[in-house]
């Protein structure tokens, strides 16, 4: 595919939940609030109810792709590893994890898992496949999702590097009307002596879609 510009308005974080984020730079940019999730000082342990609490919840932009209107570019900047990528519908909700529930597509970058109504952290039920590798960020970089509403496929990218079809034509997203959106979590932040952090994800606008392969990358079905 060559490499092709394709034109938008700039993109904002428009619904998400105030207890878990905060938006800045004319809400490009969202930002995971810091939460103390100890109970005592270092290193006192705490219960899984309460440490993986408000994790990876929904957040999703201002503008939506509809169907059948071709291929939607977009880019963001992020700071963290920790994090889930990708769409969901007008009705998601969001106090819940990206890629939990039916209105909800979600990439969990630390591990590559493509997420759609997995209900439960840990178990195979609702991961629809798995990236051909990790994606490593190690402190950050630059995400890009490539959106083809005639197919309904969603491709990543890290970097200006082709990662792979996140959801293919089968994974339903094939005639919906459908918003970008993330999950952040900070899992550091239970530790005070790191103190509040800056997590966050940035829309990049005016980006160029990076060149996919002729051949696509596999992934682990």
């Amino acid at each position: 595919m060559a490499t092709e510009e394709l034109t938008s308005l700039p993109l904002k974080w428009a619904h998400f939940s105030d207890k878990i984020y905060e938006t800045s730079e004319e809400d490009s940019k969202i930002i995971y609030r810091y939460k103390d999730r100890t109970d005592g000082p270092p290193p006192a342990m705490s219960p899984d109810d309460k440490f993986f609490q408000d994790l990876y919840i929904t957040a999703r932009a201002d503008q939506c792709f509809k169907p059948d209107t071709g291929k939607h570019y977009w880019e963001m900047a992020v700071n963290l590893d920790n994090l889930k990528i990708g769409v969901c519908l007008e009705g998601a909700d969001i106090t819940t994890g990206l890629g939990t529930d039916t209105d909800s597509w979600g990439v969990y970058i630390q591990t590559g898992e493509c997420e759609h109504n997995r209900t439960e952290r840990l178990k195979p039920e609702g991961v629809q496949r798995k990236l051909w590798r990790l994606v490593v960020t190690i402190s950050g970089g630059r995400f890009g999702c490539l959106l083809d509403t005639n197919k309904g496929t969603l491709r990543l990218f890290f970097n200006g590097e082709y990662q792979g079809i996140a959801f293919d034509e089968n994974s339903g997203l094939k005639g919906k009307t459908l918003y970008p959106a993330i999950g952040i979590a900070s899992f550091e932040d239970n530790n005070r002596t790191i103190g509040k952090g800056q997590k966050y994800v940035k829309f990049v606008s005016d980006m160029p879609v990076p060149a996919i392969p002729s051949v696509d990358k596999k992934v682990i079905c």
